[in-house]
């Protein structure tokens, strides 16, 4: 059964500042400021792989499968005011209520490498 996690982010994240976070987690964009993939650095045995789209208002959205404890597949959404991580399928023996706690904390973690911008 599908379910999503939600965060407020303070801004949305530049094309560079994700490639950057993605390199400090081994995991390499193939595209470019409007679409393209990402992947871990281990092609044979991937933790995460996906693509992903900016969208005209800056937003960004994709999916992503990832090998942790089992096959986790899900969506993600990166909108003014929102951020949302919608999980398809997960590892059959994991309980939903620790998957939920994890994956909202690290939404929480990410969203907060992205304060509001301040006005000098």
């Amino acid at each position: 059964m599908p379910f999503t996690v939600t965060h407020q982010p303070g801004r949305l994240p530049t094309f560079p500042e994700l490639r950057e976070l993605a390199k400090q987690h081994d995991v390499q964009l193939d595209g470019n400021e409007q679409a393209g993939d990402f992947h871990h650095s281990d092609q044979e045995h991937p933790k995460v792989k996906g693509n992903y789209t900016f969208e005209q208002n800056g937003g960004i959205r994709g999916d992503f499968t990832g090998h942790v404890l089992g096959k986790l597949t899900g969506t993600f959404v990166f909108a003014t005011g929102k951020a949302e991580i919608t999980i398809t399928e997960k590892p059959f023996l994991l309980p939903e209520a620790v998957l939920k706690s994890k994956l909202s904390e690290e939404l929480k973690r990410f969203c907060a490498q992205f304060p509001p911008l301040t006005r000098a």
